[in-house]
């Protein structure tokens, strides 16, 4: 019995230290990252933070001065050898713990992107708290600008960059996509480029948004180029990735405009190898409502329906032609994903090409094939304003 009680009272302190809450962290002492942008400054990576400010969540929109975005976030800025070296620096300056399960936005700067980013993307894939589908930019200028505004409608710039992402506003790249496009065939990817929109003449110098205008484009982990926002355009489409799009286009001899929207689309690369003629072919099926129609055209009749239809194929053909071109003769690398489809298609002239792909990408002839038609014509049929007299019927 004493031998017993012995043992009994060996373990009672060990039942105190199995308490489930020893180890736990408050919500109080932690400090919630929304945005982390990515810096190059004489040879130091700096790590900018944007997090949400305790005192807000309870006092949203509260009576004092300035917006109420800036009172819910802030940034502070850390510099070091790498990221994680800036990272510990950083929060040396901070009085509670980095937490990132909020962070959904992370931004190369300009500078940073042109001399490589393989450095912070093996930080982010290794540690255990980024998430995997975190949205991926890079800005124009320094990325800790991006985080430095204040938006009127949002609580945040990372929250307004999310938003536009999931709204498809430009090409949408996670963290697991960008690291598995570096390691595919072609090594080459493209990401959002994002700028400050000029503040509206009566907001406060800093109340404004970051925006994604056009795309810049990486070979291996190096930015080597950006397409404008027109090029972007045709570059969604040859990735099929086009969504709440509205193409816009003339028809007839008064060059008048035709906007169709939204657009669903359906693209499929086809390569084919004839001899040393490598082609890959581009067909597109695209349909989509009318919403407005500057002409003077009835897109009731099925013959003036049927040369909408015609123009509308001509311009999604522009689109495409235009980026294809750019991107295989400017920039010439393979961001389009041409080299998966050669190298599912063709596995022994893949091989044969694999180590001077880049070279053989410009040589690939592009056809582009384009079947569109408008499905609806909206709730008027005759073009609005317009007196009958005036009206092409067919």
């Amino acid at each position: 019995m004493i031998a017993r009680l012995m043992r009994l009272s060996l373990l009672l302190p060990l039942f105190a230290l199995l308490s489930g809450c020893w180890d736990r962290i408050e919500l109080n002492d932690l400090l919630l990252v929304t945005a982390l942008a990515f810096d190059q400054e004489k040879g130091q990576v700096v790590t900018t933070v944007q997090f949400l400010l305790p005192r807000s969540q309870t006092a949203v929109g509260g009576t004092g001065g300035g917006s109420p975005a800036a009172k819910q976030t802030s940034v502070r800025a850390g510099k070091g050898y790498n990221v994680a070296d800036a990272l510990s620096k950083l929060q040396r300056k901070l009085p509670r713990k980095l937490f990132w399960g909020q962070c959904k936005v992370f931004i190369f700067g300009e500078e940073l992107a042109k001399s490589g980013i393989r450095d912070e993307l093996d930080f982010l894939i290794r540690h255990p708290q980024p998430r995997e589908r975190s949205y991926m930019f890079v800005s124009r200028g320094k990325a800790a600008d991006m985080l430095e505004v204040y938006p009127p409608l949002e609580r945040s710039s990372a929250e307004v960059l999310r938003e536009l992402s999931d709204m498809r506003i430009g090409y949408k790249v996670t963290l697991q996509e960008l690291n598995m496009k570096l390691k595919g065939e072609s090594r080459a990817v493209a990401l959002p480029l994002v700028s400050i929109l000029q503040p509206n003449k009566t907001a406060d110098p800093f109340q404004t948004i970051s925006y994604i205008h056009g795309t810049a484009i990486f070979h291996k982990d190096r930015k080597v180029g950006d397409l404008s926002e027109k090029v972007s355009q045709g570059l969604l489409w040859l990735l099929n990735e086009v969504n709440e799009f509205t193409v816009t286009f003339p028809i007839g001899d008064s060059n008048r405009l035709v906007s169709i929207s939204p657009i669903k689309a359906k693209v499929k690369l086809i390569p084919y190898i004839k001899g040393d003629q490598w082609t890959m072919t581009v067909r597109v099926e695209a349909q989509g409502d009318m919403v407005e129609n500057d002409s003077n055209w009835n897109p009731t009749s099925e013959k003036l329906l049927d040369q909408m239809d015609r123009a509308f194929e001509k311009e999604v053909k522009r689109y495409i032609d235009l980026a294809a071109n750019d991107i295989q003769h400017r920039l010439k690398t393979d961001v389009i994903g041409f080299g998966t489809a050669y190298h599912r298609k063709y596995p022994k002239h893949w091989k044969q090409v694999e180590d001077r792909w880049d070279e053989q990408f410009q040589q690939i002839k592009v056809v582009t094939k384009v079947h569109a038609r408008i499905l609806r014509t909206g709730n008027v049929s005759n073009p609005g304003g317009l007196p009958e007299e005036e009206i092409k019927q067919k």
